[in-house]
């Protein structure tokens, strides 16, 4: 089992977005931004360009080249979050990417089929600006420095 140890890294904490909402992204990469964080943001707007991009990735045998956390709402076209989380945690190369579903929903029922599909949290979308950078800092400092987890 690999140690986390991120902060101590001076290379960036690489995370991707699966969003079909541009100012969403937009509100997390200037969060982490605002919070000094050490990331290297990508994103992609729907479930079926994020399994395509992890795929790439995987094809490329670069899986150093993966995220090491996947930001995902659910509700995109195409291919929704919980279809792509399911693929994610079905598949031998992404099953242990650590994965945030970010949602507007705050229905009982879909933080519920998040967690039994694999995902290792779920945040309810913030509403304002102010909102965005603190859940965006608290959820990126987490992630980098506390979390011990190994891809």
């Amino acid at each position: 089992m690999g140690s986390n140890n991120r902060h101590l890294s001076t290379k960036p904490f690489r995370i991707l977005i699966a969003d079909d909402d541009a100012e969403d992204i937009e509100f997390a990469r200037t969060s982490f931004e605002e919070n000094n964080l050490p990331v290297e943001v990508n994103d992609v707007e729907d479930g079926q360009l994020l399994m395509d991009h992890l795929r790439k990735k995987a094809k490329e045998q670069n899986l150093q080249a993966l995220p090491q956390l996947i930001i995902m709402d659910i509700n995109m076209p195409r291919k929704d979050g919980f279809e792509a989380l399911k693929e994610i945690k079905e598949d031998n190369d992404f099953c242990r990417i650590p994965v945030v579903v970010l949602s507007t929903s705050s229905s009982s029922k879909d933080i519920e089929k998040a967690y039994e599909l694999g995902a290792n949290c779920y945040v309810t979308k913030p509403k304002t600006a102010t909102d965005w950078a603190r859940t965006m800092g608290d959820l990126g400092r987490f992630w980098i420095q506390c979390a011990t987890w190994s891809i």
